[in-house]
C-alpha cells in the first residue's frame, strides 16, 4: 500500500511541474533509474525456508534504452538489478541464518504511452524478463548456495516529464516475475536523441 501511494503522489507531482517544451515524437533513447525494490517472501518461501521471516526491500536499479516509433508506441530494453532480499528461519529441523537472495537480468517490453500534453504523460508497459537469482546461507551451521534462472512475464505504469526535447524525468513501478514477485518503484532520467 505504501508503495502505491509514494507512486500516486510522485505522479502528482510531476503533473504539477509540467512546463512547455516539446515532446520528440520519435527516436532513440536511453537512460538510468534507481529505486526500492520489494521482494515478496515466496522468494526464500518454500524454497529456501520452511519457517521464518523474509527482509525483501533493497535498492534496486536499472539501466534502460530503446526506441519510441511514434507518441504512442516504443519498445524498452534494460538491465535490471532488484537487489537482495534477507531471510532466516528454519529448514525442516535445521537453523538457517545469514540468507539472502538477488536477482537480475534482462527485460525487453512493448511500451504504450497516453500523451497529456506536449511534455507530460503516462505510460504501460508489458514485456518478457530473463532472470537469474543466487541464494547463499548457513544451513545448519554449513554453507549453501544456489542458482536459479529463467524467464517471466513483467509489467507496470508510469509517468514521464519531459523538461527539454533531450532531457526527461520519469517514474514508475514495475513488477517482474523471478522466483516470484518482485516490485521496483524507481524514479530516473531519460536522454533522447
Amino acid at each position: 500500500m505504501r508503495t502505491t501511494q509514494l507512486f500516486a503522489a510522485a505522479v502528482l507531482v510531476l503533473s504539477g511541474l509540467v512546463a512547455a517544451s516539446q515532446t520528440p515524437a520519435q527516436g532513440f533513447y536511453m537512460g538510468v533509474s534507481v529505486g526500492q525494490s520489494d521482494f515478496d517472501d515466496s522468494n526464500a518461501i518454500p524454497d529456501l525456508i520452511t519457517s521464518g521471516s523474509v527482509d525483501g526491500s533493497d535498492t534496486g536499479f536499472k539501466i534502460f534504452g530503446g526506441y519510441q516509433f511514434n507518441q504512442y508506441f516504443g519498445l524498452d530494453l534494460a538491465w535490471v538489478d532488484l537487489g537482495k532480499a534477507g531471510y532466516s528461519g528454519r529448514f525442516g529441523a535445521a537453523n538457517v541464518t545469514g540468507g539472502t537472495v538477488d536477482a537480475s537480468g534482462l527485460n525487453f517490453s512493448a511500451v504504450g504511452t497516453l500523451p497529456l500534453g506536449s511534455n507530460f504523460a503516462l505510460f504501460g508497459k508489458i514485456g518478457f524478463f530473463v532472470w537469474e537469482s543466487d541464494a547463499s546461507d548457513l544451513t545448519g551451521g554449513l554453507p549453501f548456495s544456489g542458482t536459479a534462472d529463467g524467464s517471466d512475464v513483467s509489467y507496470g505504469i508510469g509517468a514521464s516529464l519531459n523538461f527539454t526535447r533531450n532531457f526527461g524525468i520519469r517514474v514508475e513501478w514495475e513488477r517482474f516475475k523471478a522466483v516470484g514477485d518482485i516490485d521496483l518503484l524507481s524514479i530516473g532520467v531519460v536522454f533522447r536523441f
